[in-house]
């Protein structure tokens, strides 16, 4: 769902609805309750592999029928002439995908540091985290410093040692680095299985089963932990159960484990889950985007671990004219509130942007007013304006699907035509924090165009009706 560009322009349906890989076209259908989506950016150093990890989710969840490679440029979120060329992303891409009814929009964000502006665009369109770790290269300070702003906004993030497959990965290294940079609550939930050199399956610390990924499908055999296996991981189960229960609301389950009660697999499970979506508990996956090892694990986290866009908070509300309303709530009846988070040129299309919406539906031949305000530091000038919304598509990469609306918590392209005049409300421009994007819940990324100003970034844009905008 990206509009990926250097130069500023998107790419048109007309353009983008010839890709061979496609298979499922399910994950760009809208969502009907933000209890169905999940927002999820990934982050890391360039070259970690964020965006071969996104091809392998696409492909593991049939969106695509086969991965696209990054010297051939054939991957869905970098399409680019930019991109290909210099093989790393330059600009915000957003991939969905559905898993079990849960439609996960993938937001993949440019690791080299030029490019920022993209990487918070990302950060402000999801309700949670994925740190992509290489196991090869480490961290850098950049990547340690962006943990630190996640965890002054609270959001929820997880972290994924990527590249086994590499002769030189290191993955207890690599874990270690990560908790020297991150703290002590990064704890892996899963160890690599080795046959020789090769890292072919995972163990689950909680389950001790093993995922066997030998065979080359994104789809593991799953057996039992052998004794030598369990007795190997004996000390890292500890620590991940530990860890799991200190964050527990159930104050007893400390006392009943060092009294050495075998504690329900299912209540840590549960409590690891309500740690994750708390954003005080961080989970250590390992994969391979070539091989697929760990893929089915990390969906499983996504869709069970990772929050909802109801889990996450609003923005603070203001009127117009900056009188105080009642507060917005995750609903997709209530009022649209929303902001445009990224704004590009296309062609055919005009101005198409990135929107997140945080409450309502968005649809086609919406009536919506579009405010900026608060923002003269950064060279935008305050304005208010009315337009009328037509088209609107879930995009996915550089394609473009058209769907009808888009629910709070979704996320979508829409242009606009014409301008219309109404009962206005608009967002307010507190509110927000450092590294995220604030309001998380009910929100919904969706992208505009046509007429407006072409430099609405961080701008409101709201509906007409009851309530306001953030």
């Amino acid at each position: 769902m990206s509009v990926k560009s250097s130069n500023g322009r998107a790419k048109s349906p007309a353009r983008s609805t010839s890709d061979s890989r496609r298979a499922d076209a399910s994950a760009g259908a809208p969502a009907d309750s933000p209890e169905k989506v999940r927002n999820v950016v990934l982050v890391g150093h360039s070259g970690a592999g964020k965006t071969m990890l996104v091809e392998a989710l696409l492909a593991a969840t049939g969106v695509i029928s086969r991965m696209g490679s990054i010297e051939d440029g054939t991957t869905v979120s970098d399409t680019e002439p930019s991109e290909v060329h210099q093989q790393r992303s330059v600009v915000l891409s957003v991939a969905p995908l559905m898993v079990d009814g849960i439609k996960v929009n993938l937001l993949d964000t440019p690791g080299y540091g030029d490019f920022t502006g993209e990487l918070r665009a990302g950060l402000r369109g999801a309700d949670a985290a994925l740190f992509v770790v290489s196991a090869i290269e480490g961290i850098d300070a950049a990547t340690t410093a962006l943990w630190a702003e996640c965890d002054q906004v609270g959001m929820p993030r997880a972290v994924v040692i990527s590249r086994l497959d590499h002769p030189r990965a290191n993955f207890e290294a690599t874990v270690a680095e990560c908790q020297r940079s991150f703290g002590d609550s990064v704890v892996p939930a899963y160890l690599p299985v080795r046959t020789g050199d090769a890292s072919t399956g995972l163990l689950g610390l909680l389950s001790q089963t093993v995922s066997d990924y030998s065979a080359g499908s994104p789809v593991p055999q799953v057996r039992q932990a052998g004794t030598e296996e369990v007795t190997a991981s004996e000390s890292a189960r500890g620590t991940l159960i530990e860890g799991i229960i200190s964050e527990s609301e159930d104050e007893t389950l400390m006392d009943r484990y060092l009294g050495g009660e075998e504690i329900d697999v299912d209540a840590l499970v549960s409590d690891l889950e309500t740690a994750v979506a708390r954003g005080t508990f961080f989970p250590v996956l390992a994969t391979s985007a070539e091989t697929g090892l760990g893929v089915a694990e990390l969906l499983e986290m996504l869709t069970r671990a990772f929050p909802s866009p109801l889990e996450r908070s609003l923005p603070q509300v203001t009127g117009l004219a900056g009188e105080p309303v009642p507060p917005l709530a995750c609903d997709p009846a209530g009022p649209l509130a929303g902001e445009v988070v990224r704004t590009t040129i296309d062609p055919f299309l005009g101005r198409v942007c990135l929107v997140r919406v945080f409450s309502g539906t968005l649809r086609e031949d919406s009536a919506v007013h579009v405010s900026g305000r608060g923002l003269a530091e950064r060279g935008h000038e305050d304005h208010d304006s009315d337009e009328r919304l037509t088209h609107l598509y879930s995009p996915a990469g550089s394609s473009l699907r058209p769907v009808p609306y888009c629910v709070a918590g979704g996320h979508l392209r829409h242009r606009q035509a014409g301008q219309c005049r109404n009962r206005r409300h608009r967002v307010s421009q507190g509110g927000a924090a450092a590294g995220g994007f604030v309001g998380h819940a009910g929100a919904a990324d969706a992208r505009c165009g046509g007429s407006g100003n072409p430099q609405r970034r961080g701008r409101p844009c709201e509906v007409p009706g009851e309530g306001c905008s953030r």
